[in-house]
């Protein structure tokens, strides 16, 4: 069958990680086309496709628009979707879902909408005699629709269960982070896997793991068990398998640097321990029991890169007192470090004690977090500093 839509593709992220995820389109010698609110467009077929989901850190899907064009009412909708050659793309025995996102005020209801374009879905399989199935835990074959301006673009998702779930996170703490909120403060924060890395909020161990599978360069794929995709009959059922052991031969070895992960918990340090264990990357990693707010580095200088409990989720008092004692430990202790902190609490973070050399929106879990950085000067240059002044 002839590969649908306009030899584009859409990758989703959350808010905020648009520009670290067209950088890793970029990197990977992929063509980004436009960038907009959660979106990053690119160009793309099949090949494409599939390295997208199995190598992208930062997305959370991967569409290929079907069809797009304008709409003024749902009938307009379900008129717009009868246009696309469902009998071809998705046979009656795959399963389907239908979600939709609007910003059209003239057809706000999202359920409406989505239901309009199941119903041309299904009326356009009729033809053959039968119809799809609807399975809203899992679909063989999820559809996307995204109303806004006016323009109607109706997608297929080829990633199916979002791409954050790696496989590896089967437990969590109180608070997780998302694998690609991760992955996404790791690029912002430049680190380039030569300097040493400390996590010491680690919780259930996301970020050091996602640093670790990025200095192994092992492909977030090479843990999950499946995407959408790989149920299309047009789609080759070994395609990904093939381009994962392709991707096994570029494997990195033992980061030279450190990346520690610590947690004042005991229990909490475990269960990272066993995530990294699923993700294959626990010899990487060093695991401390350790209080933050009284531990020293793990080497002379590096990165800090962190989600602290801010409050809204786990219970640490005064957030702003907790932070102001985070910001003195570095101040005392971390002269030289870079960090990196994200937290959604703005009134904490006025807290550290620290100037913030710049702020980034990235949302988290439904949060409006900032990702901050932060440069903590020796105790020698802050004396000059002071001294200039």
């Amino acid at each position: 069958m002839r590969w649908p839509g306009d030899g584009s593709l859409i990758a989703t992220c959350g808010g905020g990680a648009e520009e670290a995820l067209e950088l890793e389109l970029r990197e990977m010698g992929l063509v980004p086309l436009d960038r907009g609110n959660g979106i990053v467009t690119f160009r793309g077929a099949e090949r494409e496709m599939i390295e997208a989901n199995l190598r992208l850190r930062c997305a959370s899907r991967i569409l290929i628009p079907l069809f797009g064009g304008p709409v003024r009412s749902y009938a307009d909708l379900y008129r717009l979707a009868r246009r696309v050659p469902w009998q071809h793309l998705v046979p009656a025995r795959l399963t389907i879902a239908v979600s939709a996102i609007t910003r059209e005020s003239a057809l706000a209801d999202s359920r409406l909408a989505a239901l309009k374009v199941k119903d041309a879905i299904v009326d356009t399989q009729r033809r053959s005699g039968q119809r799809s199935n609807v399975n809203r835990t899992r679909p063989d074959a999820p559809v996307s629709v995204h109303i806004a301006g006016g323009i109607a673009t109706i997608s297929l998702d080829s990633s199916g269960d979002p791409l954050h779930e790696r496989g590896y996170r089967t437990e969590a703490g109180d608070a997780p982070l998302r694998e690609t909120v991760a992955a996404a403060m790791l690029r912002t924060s430049g680190w380039d896997t030569e300097r040493p890395l400390l996590d010491p909020f680690c919780g259930s161990g996301t970020i050091a793991i996602e640093a670790a599978l990025l200095a192994a360069r092992i492909p977030p794929g090479a843990i999950r068990t499946g995407y959408a995709f790989s149920r299309w009959p047009w789609i080759s059922p070994h395609a990904a398998d093939d381009r994962l052991h392709a991707l096994a031969a570029d494997r990195g070895d033992r980061p030279a640097v450190p990346l520690v992960a610590r947690d004042i918990d005991p229990q909490v340090i475990e269960i990272a321990r066993r995530n990294a264990r699923r993700a294959g990357v626990e010899r990487l990693i060093h695991f401390e029991v350790a209080d933050a707010l009284h531990q020293d580095p793990p080497a002379g200088t590096g990165l800090v890169v962190t989600n602290p409990p801010y409050g809204e989720r786990t219970d640490i008092g005064s957030a702003r007192e907790f932070y102001g004692a985070f910001g003195d430990r570095l101040k005392q202790s971390y002269g030289g470090w870079q960090a990196w902190i994200l937290s959604a609490n703005r009134d904490a973070l006025k807290g550290l004690g620290l100037r913030i050399a710049s702020r980034r929106l990235l949302w988290n879990g439904g949060l409006e977090a900032r990702l901050c950085r932060v440069d903590v000067f020796s105790a020698t240059c802050r004396s000059a500093r002071g001294e200039r002044q």
